[in-house]
């Protein structure tokens, strides 16, 4: 073996121990840089809330027991609640009305009046189409300040309220307006699952 192929080999295993040696250093970074990367993800991660129905350690029976907080204020419903959209806006439209209007008010209540009361409101309809036409305009506008729920017996499907309102009434120009209080007491019957008014009277 010449002089000169001693060199090159030895010049050839250095270089392959370098080689070896910087894929071993390469190799060996880049599992601590993915353990890092991995160790930073779980540390970044939000901590998960609480299953529903199931007790944390250390859980008093207050926090089990206490519902927790959505933002948005918990209303109570009261029995008879669900008529007072019913009769408030009831008692305005009803209350509204002018001698040139043909009884709007009533024509447009008949969906939600009972059938005696549905009578009732058809049979004053039919004696104002045969009145004349009044020139000089009086009419009234009804607004609903509070009620009181006198009866209420969902089982029997009978129940009464009483509403407070205040009325404008106006006579020819708005120089003769004339506003005062009124109450009036609305009966309401279930006709199969839906309230209907059954009668009005102006106090």
């Amino acid at each position: 073996m010449t002089l000169r192929l001693k060199i090159i080999l030895t010049a050839l295993g250095i270089v392959v121990v370098l080689l070896v040696v910087f894929s071993v250093i390469t190799a060996v970074g880049f599992f601590k840089k993915q353990s890092g990367t991995e160790s930073k993800q779980t540390t970044d991660q939000p901590t998960p809330l609480p299953i529903p129905g199931t007790v944390e350690k250390g859980a008093t029976a207050q926090d089990v027991l206490t519902p927790p907080s959505t933002g948005v204020a918990q209303v109570t419903q009261k029995p008879g609640d669900e008529l007072v959209s019913l009769v408030l806006p009831f008692v305005e439209r009803l209350g509204s009305y002018s001698n040139q209007g043909n009884l709007e008010n009533l024509s447009d209540l008949l969906p939600v009046m009972s059938d005696s009361m549905k009578a009732w409101a058809q049979k004053q309809i039919d004696e104002q189409k045969n009145k004349p036409f009044q020139t000089v305009y009086h009419g009234v506008t009804t607004k609903s300040l509070q009620y009181t729920l006198s009866k209420y017996e969902n089982s029997k499907g009978v129940a009464e309220i009483k509403v407070a309102t205040q009325r404008k009434e106006l006579i020819g120009s708005s120089t003769n307006a004339r506003v005062y209080n009124q109450d009036i007491i609305i009966k309401l019957v279930k006709k199969d699952t839906a309230w209907v008014v059954d009668g009005a009277y102006w106090q």
